[in-house]
């Protein structure tokens, strides 16, 4: 409350300071008198300035501040400076809503310098002269020296012009200045204020109104050529149009804020309605200002802008159904609405233009935004005494169904307890026919996993008996073998130097030596060692896929490499698809590993890969045409990282019918008793374990291809 004081305060002496400037402001002397205007189609289009300046069809003004109103044609204005007492002096426009704007300085009847701007000087000497556009009177000796200016605009052409020296000039521009920037800290102020409250409350109102203020206020500065300071006059298709957007961008702000604080859609329907259409008008005048057609836009933009006029009844009849902050909106907006029709018939030539119709429009919505605040306030007192009466309307409420459920409890008592044994039976009966059913379900599951075992089971005993009957015929040989070197060893044990008959036991031994063919027992025993390696190190594999195949982990996910678990399935069921598909496969090197559960990881592979080498038995071809491809990838789709196993084989493919639903339980196209149809309904459960995504694409004659994708 204390921080609303002071915010208020400080609106109120902003507002005093403002009216002590209007009143230095309106101690301005304007030559309006001495202006004459020339339009552009009085002169032929190749006339030169000086001979534009020669003219004898201008026409003098009599108003102190000539309005050429509004218009697409170039318009030219001239006026006679006293070459005595002017030179020197600085000719000041007030209008900083000039899209064009030439000044050319003629003495006796020649052009002696000219000047090309805009609203504001580009240079940083200029610019310290303000936001309207100054000119410097010459020091030179003329008999006749004559200003003449090049205009055109997409707004009402008014000229408030005056003839003063920089001092002046500028310490009026530095007034200005000070003016606006308090102007602008004040909006600041009250859009921080009101975003803190739209936080803090969680009113949309707030919200609505905080761009209304700074549309309104924003208005006010384009108004006047503060945009200059955002540097915009270097582009000049946006600096043509931004008094426009300002002017629709603010009916629009207004309307919304308008209809949700009133509550037209509760309380005035029509109205609501109706400022619905203007604000599909006020869009039109934002195309057509696009598209360049700007006169048309500001024609479009003042029409709209009559439905500020509206808000008057609407806040009338909304404060007349028992809404308070009404009335604090109908004050603020007839000061509003009376400041923009003072500037809008100053524009328009109906009232004399001074420092009070110029600065009408922003000392109104000063005003404006400081009642409007007030109303904001209240609106804030008018919900929480909506929300007491709501809270008293639901407590009588409540009492009243408490007592309505008293009667009818006693009521239902009875139907109840009536109903309760038909339902215990009928429970009892659902229960006993769903321990039937999971029961069922526990034992298909069952006879699934135990024929995948059978399978493996057999698989897995041919691939340990081929290595291991090769070690079992190799330990025979080398049996054999080692016998013979062992005679050799023991003869060679009985010799001794000292014997006599050395030499014939040598000779005898050499003699035995050639008979056993010692050379060929050495390699042969190199052969069969080599053999014995072999064999241990392929059942040692075998055991390493099964040990990683039939891993124990429970429920418990760990960290696993995808591509051993695949070689692990592959080793398992290599026994199982020999004499069936040709099975490649290429895995990328170097995946990070994923959190799942091995085993059951590995039952998913399995189930895919054996429906994918089933696909193809019966299939009258060469067992070359015969393939399951294995293929595993990082991939990477919309920030997310992935990585994606396929499975593809070169069977027969699915029609549409039977893709949709090969995940469903019992679904199988297998013949009555080869399948139970539950394979694939559990791969999916596992996926969907992992979090893992499963995309099928097949089509009939041309195989078919699992994708499988699990999140990192």
């Amino acid at each position: 409350m204390g921080c609303s004081i002071r915010i208020r305060g400080l609106r109120t002496a902003w507002i005093g300071v403002f009216l002590a400037m209007i009143s230095t402001v309106g101690a301005q002397e304007f030559i309006g008198t001495r202006v004459e205007s020339l339009d552009q189609s009085l002169t032929p289009a190749l006339m030169g300035v000086e001979a534009v300046a020669l003219s004898e069809n201008w026409s003098a003004h009599t108003d102190r501040v000539p309005n050429l109103g509004l218009s697409d044609d170039v318009q030219w204005i001239r006026v006679i400076l006293d070459s005595k007492t002017e030179n020197g002096m600085l000719l000041e426009i007030q209008n900083a809503g000039i899209d064009e704007l030439t000044g050319y300085m003629i003495c006796d009847g020649k052009v002696t310098a000219s000047f090309e701007r805009g609203v504001i000087a580009s240079s940083h000497v200029e610019s310290t002269m303000g936001t309207y556009p100054t000119f410097p009177i010459p020091l030179t000796e003329c008999d006749e020296l004559t200003v003449l200016f090049r205009l055109k605009s997409s707004k009402p052409l008014l000229l408030p012009m005056r003839i003063a020296g920089p001092r002046e000039i500028i310490g009026d521009s530095h007034q200005r200045d000070v003016l606006f920037a308090a102007y602008f800290g004040v909006i600041l102020v009250m859009l921080l204020y009101n975003l803190f409250l739209f936080f803090s409350v969680g009113d949309r109102s707030y919200l609505e109104y905080s761009l209304f203020i700074l549309m309104i206020g924003g208005t006010q500065l384009v108004l006047n050529g503060y945009t200059s300071y955002l540097q915009i006059q270097s582009l000049p298709w946006l600096n043509h149009r931004i008094t426009h957007f300002f002017g629709v961008f603010s009916g629009l702000t207004t309307i919304v804020f308008v209809q949700n604080f009133l509550r037209l859609s509760r309380y005035v329907p029509w109205l609501h309605k109706l400022l619905n259409f203007y604000f599909v008008i006020y869009l039109i005048a934002f195309v057509l200002a696009i598209f360049g057609q700007l006169i048309w836009s500001y024609n479009v933009i003042n029409f709209c802008a009559a439905a500020i006029f509206f808000c008057i009844p609407g806040s009338i009849i909304t404060m007349r159904k028992g809404y308070a902050p009404a009335k604090y909106f109908l004050l603020a907006f007839t000061i509003f609405i009376i400041a923009v029709l003072v500037f809008v018939l100053k524009d328009s030539g109906i009232i004399p233009y001074n420092a009070w119709t110029f600065f009408a429009l922003p000392l109104g919505s000063a005003i404006e935004m400081v009642v409007l605040s007030l109303a904001l306030a209240s609106r804030i007192n008018q919900l929480k005494k909506e929300s007491a009466i709501a809270r008293e309307e639901q407590m009588r409420s409540l009492q009243l169904n408490e007592r309505l459920v008293r009667e009818q409890n006693n009521v239902l008592e009875d139907r109840v307890k009536s109903r309760t044994a038909d339902l215990e039976e009928m429970n009892s009966t659902m229960r006993a026919t769903l321990e039937e059913l999971q029961s069922a379900q526990q034992q298909l599951v069952q006879s699934e996993k135990l024929a995948s075992i059978g399978q493996l089971t057999a698989g897995i005993a041919h691939e340990l008996n081929n290595p291991i009957n090769f070690v079992s015929s190799s330990a025979q040989s080398l049996r054999r073998d080692f016998e013979d070197l062992n005679e050799v060893v023991d003869a060679v044990k009985t010799l001794d130097p000292a014997m006599e008959d050395i030499g014939s036991k040598v000779e005898a031994l050499k003699s035995k030596l050639a008979k056993l063919d010692i050379d060929f027992t050495q390699r042969e025993i190199d052969e069969l060692l080599k053999g014995i390696e072999d064999g241990t190190m392929r059942t040692s594999e075998i055991v390493r896929g099964l040990r990683i195949f039939s891993r124990m982990d429970g429920d418990n996910f760990i960290q696993a490499q995808v591509n051993e678990l695949i070689e692990s399935t592959l080793i398992v069921l290599r026994s199982n698809l020999k004499d069936v598909a040709t099975v490649r496969y290429t895995l990328a090197d170097n995946l990070p590993l994923v959190t799942c559960q091995p085993g059951r990881l590995n039952q998913v592979f399995m189930n895919i890969i054996t429906n994918a080498a089933q696909s193809m038995e019966g299939l009258e071809r060469e067992f070359e045409d015969n393939e399951v491809y294995i293929q595993t990838a990082l991939t990477e789709s919309i920030g997310q990282s992935w990585i994606e196993v396929r499975i593809k084989d070169s069977g027969v493919g699915m029609p549409e019918g039977v893709k949709s639903q090969i995940f469903d339980p019992f679904f199988t196209t297998k013949p009555v008793g080869e399948g139970t149809g539950l394979g694939l309904s559990i791969v999916m459960g596992i996926l969907r374990d992992h979090n893992a995504e499963v995309e099928v694409e097949s089509e009939e004659g041309l195989g078919s291809e699992f994708i499988i994708r699990f999140p990192l």
